[in-house]
């Protein structure tokens, strides 16, 4: 009976052992499919043709965001927080945008990610390095372009000289046509969303208002953007395609040439909507008879007769000096190249002790420039920055 017994216990610890180790094998299929599933939401080699990022070729390719440097905010608004980073060991810095989540704007999210992913490949459009989530907030982390506004360039000069107005109109052009030929409307385009980069080349920026899937047969609609730069059929509430980006490039011109804006300009939403929807466009007579000219074909109130719709605007006399293939490989000369930014020695002071929220899945993207970021190290990065962005 004894020996009976001792059988059993050795067949019960044998078979203990078998679950264990299958447990085990079980858990590492597991593990590895996660793997596997965390890769499919990342690039694994860059697209063909894409421009390249500055971390590209890093000699630290495994630097985590942990280890990123935290400078000062750059900006604030509805959307959240937009803060300076350094890459760790390098001397390139990254803006990080830090957007709140609410129980509506997850669509929203996804979409700007999805469209900041296509505008990898246009060398006139903001690029995005990574993209992260927390519990609580989403977070974009994109190149840092230090040559500052066009709105900053206005205001400094007034109103800027001729060739420098068509050669940044030129490359806003092959921004938006890039995006209008992936059924990307902007809905947001304005001084402010247009900066320079250190080699003065133009980069169209915020995509967080942006839609895609637009086509002139599958319209999208929302009073959205910047009131003084809509476009009637936005102001009014009517269906619209990406008509309403050419409309507002017709009063970026004319700020950029003239200082002044067509129409209303002020914080006043009724008269703007008053001085668009009614009004003709005021433009000065002293211009350029070609900036008129194409300030007008911009401005038209009817849509489909909008010039970037109805004819191909690269056509137009204003840019009869323009080397379209030139500008698109970035080889033509900016009228001026910004001074090198000095950076403010004013860094923010990170609280301590404070408990971090852990990334959630399904919400990840990391360029190839990039090295890959493990989920396990980012909760406490993360953790820094929300505590700074809970102030606004």
């Amino acid at each position: 009976m004894a020996s009976t017994g001792h059988r059993g216990d050795s067949e019960k610890r044998e078979d203990e052992k078998r679950k264990r180790e299958e447990d085990c094998e079980d858990g590492s299929k597991e593990m590895k499919k996660r793997r596997e599933d965390d890769r499919i939401l990342e690039d694994e080699e860059p697209r063909a043709g894409g421009s390249q990022d500055p971390v590209t070729s890093s000699p630290y390719p495994k630097f985590n965001i942990n280890r990123f440097t935290f400078h000062q905010v750059l900006g604030r608004g509805s959307f959240g927080i937009v803060l300076l980073a350094s890459v760790p060991r390098r001397n390139t810095y990254v803006a990080i945008k830090s957007i709140r989540k609410t129980g509506d704007n997850a669509v929203a999210l996804r979409r700007e990610r999805r469209i900041l992913l296509e505008a990898r490949d246009c060398p006139f459009l903001c690029h995005l390095y990574a993209a992260h989530q927390s519990q609580e907030r989403a977070y974009f982390i994109t190149e840092y372009l230090s040559g500052s506004s066009l709105e900053a360039l206005i205001k400094m000069c007034g109103y800027l000289d001729i060739n420098n107005v068509r050669f940044y109109t030129a490359e806003i052009v092959c921004g938006l046509q890039f995006l209008h030929g992936h059924n990307i409307v902007h809905r947001d385009i304005k001084p402010e969303n247009i900066m320079l980069d250190k080699d003065g080349h133009i980069r169209i920026i915020d995509l967080g208002l942006a839609q895609d899937g637009v086509t002139s047969s599958n319209k999208t609609s929302g009073v959205t953007g910047t009131h003084c730069f809509m476009a009637p059929e936005v102001f009014v509430g009517m269906e619209y395609y990406t008509a309403v980006d050419w409309w507002s490039l017709g009063i970026v011109v004319s700020r950029m040439s003239s200082g002044r804006s067509p129409f209303y300009y002020g914080p006043i939403r009724k008269e703007a909507y008053k001085s668009i929807t009614r009004a003709k466009p005021y433009i000065p007579s002293w211009l350029d008879a070609d900036v008129q000219h194409l300030i007008k074909k911009l401005l038209r109130k009817n849509p489909d007769r909008r010039l970037g719709v109805y004819k191909n605007i690269r056509h137009h006399p204003f840019f009869n000096s323009i080397v379209w293939e030139e500008l698109e490989e970035r080889r033509a000369q900016p009228p001026c190249v910004p001074f090198r930014a000095a950076l403010e020695n004013k860094y923010l002071q990170w609280p301590k002790d404070t408990t971090p929220l852990h990334p959630v899945a399904g919400f990840s993207y990391v360029s190839p420039s990039l090295a890959r970021i493990s989920p396990c190290l980012l909760p406490r990065a993360l953790c820094l920055l929300i505590h700074i962005s809970a102030a606004v």
